[in-house]
């Protein structure tokens, strides 16, 4: 077994083909699939159900892949270390974020670390907060941001990084000058477009309704923050969302973002990694960019929801 075929193996089974495999790498067919073929050979086992659909993993595929994922991850840190150490910062980062996230930094990270770390090369993924947790833990990405509560797994290290208000999300409309605020208790009188009940920010919504003896009366739920503010801005119903999965709308007048208060409602914004690994040195410096962008957003007049930025403290590698 060799990096090499580990590398092929995953690719492959992330892809579910072999011919895809070979177009993404610029490699000839036969020679993934002679490496694949060897280190099944070298396992004494089967990695791989073949159909004329592709590739799909079974049982013992599965436990290769997982351990694969880790090992990959280990050698590309060692690699971005020693190289850090030459003062070549270089290599992939995996970040994972919910939308909102991406929607608020993805264009200023991309940009800002093309320009400060040539060699680098940041790899974003889109999720929601559980779907990120589990890419964590299973080397996916190297580290997340991810909304809402502490994430209770024991192999996972979690750093406050910010913490931002929700809003209520409304089609514009009414005499006067619309409120930039709601009662939460206001709020409730109506019917809501909400996430489902494994998105955190739903909790903090059901917690807060709790905390004045109501509840809030859902008429869809909707695990897309695209598809809660158009529906929200068709007049549907009202939604609940953090201002930076809006920013865009609400500056082009297309729907009201207003604070929610009595009591406001608040978000964690936390930044995820496994305990045993650290980010790494490029990743660090692509967190301390991340970091730069939110004070710099939270000092501005447009705070975009943001109560508080928290500065991790020093880590350990």
């Amino acid at each position: 077994m060799d990096l090499r075929q580990l590398r092929y193996f995953t690719l492959v089974a992330d892809l579910k083909s072999i011919a895809r495999a070979s177009a993404h790498l610029g490699i000839a067919a036969p020679a993934i699939s002679r490496s694949i073929a060897a280190l099944e050979e070298d396992l004494d086992c089967v990695l791989f159900e073949r159909d004329g659909r592709g590739m799909r993993l079974i049982a013992a595929g599965e436990v290769l892949r997982g351990k694969s994922a880790a090992i990959l991850r280990d050698v590309e840190v060692a690699r971005q270390d020693v190289m850090a150490e030459g003062r070549h910062l270089a290599g992939h980062v995996g970040i994972g974020a919910t939308p909102s996230v991406i929607a608020l930094l993805g264009v200023a990270l991309v940009k800002r670390s093309r320009a400060a770390f040539p060699k680098v090369r940041p790899r974003l993924a889109e999720g929601y907060s559980a779907y990120l947790q589990n890419w964590v833990l299973t080397g996916v990405v190297d580290f997340a941001l991810v909304n809402g509560h502490r994430p209770s797994n024991a192999r996972l290290e979690c750093e406050r990084l910010a913490v931002e208000r929700l809003f209520a999300i409304e089609r514009p409309g009414g005499d006067g000058p619309p409120a930039d605020r709601v009662a939460l208790s206001d709020l409730l009188e109506g019917p809501l477009l909400l996430p489902s009940a494994r998105n955190p920010i739903r909790d903090l919504i059901d917690r807060a309704a709790e905390s004045l003896g109501r509840s809030a009366e859902v008429t869809l739920e909707v695990d897309s923050p695209s598809l809660l503010t158009q529906l929200a801005a068709e007049g549907f119903a009202r939604a609940v969302l953090p201002f930076a999965a809006v920013q865009e709308e609400v500056a082009a007048g297309k729907i009201l973002a207003r604070a929610i208060v009595e009591p406001a409602i608040r978000s964690d914004l936390n930044l995820i990694y496994l305990k045993d690994r650290p980010p790494s040195k490029v990743a660090a410096q692509v967190i301390r960019l991340m970091l730069e962008i939110l004070e710099e957003i939270e000092s501005s007049e447009k705070r975009h929801g943001f109560v508080e930025i928290c500065r991790p403290a020093k880590r350990r590698r």
